[in-house]
């Protein structure tokens, strides 16, 4: 019983990102994806659609922004390179769902909510990973 617990175990461990990211619609992925890609190609329009009017984030240095103060500091950056999401963690509740990944050196906390049949983040954290 424990050689079959040590083989199984590890095997269900891998499987457990899939089984996470199972949770997420496919238009809710779409809207993920889109997003992100956004964020680093400075695309505001975008960025806009798919967040909340009441959206606010935590950036890395504490600091609280609103959606408007994240657009116009968006709109000022120069796009990002293309890290890919990793270690990505997604959990449904209902209409509301709270995705976790790595993006290059930061970890992303963002909480979707389906507004009108349309996926839109409402509020987001980013932490520096410590390397």
């Amino acid at each position: 019983m424990v050689k079959r617990t040590a083989v199984v175990m590890p095997l269900l461990l891998l499987a457990l990102p899939a089984v996470y990211a199972a949770q997420a619609p496919p238009e809710l992925r779409e809207a993920m994806q889109a997003r992100l890609e956004a964020v680093w190609k400075k695309d505001t329009v975008t960025w806009n659609r798919l967040t909340a009017d009441e959206f606010t984030v935590v950036v890395p240095e504490g600091t609280l922004l609103t959606k408007a103060q994240r657009l116009a500091a968006l709109k000022t950056e120069k796009p990002q390179p293309v890290h890919g999401v990793q270690h990505e963690r997604i959990r449904a509740y209902g209409e509301t769902v709270v995705r976790r990944f790595l993006d290059g050196d930061e970890w992303v906390l963002e909480v979707w909510v389906r507004q009108g049949g349309t996926w839109r983040v409402v509020a987001a954290q980013v932490n520096l990973a410590k390397q």
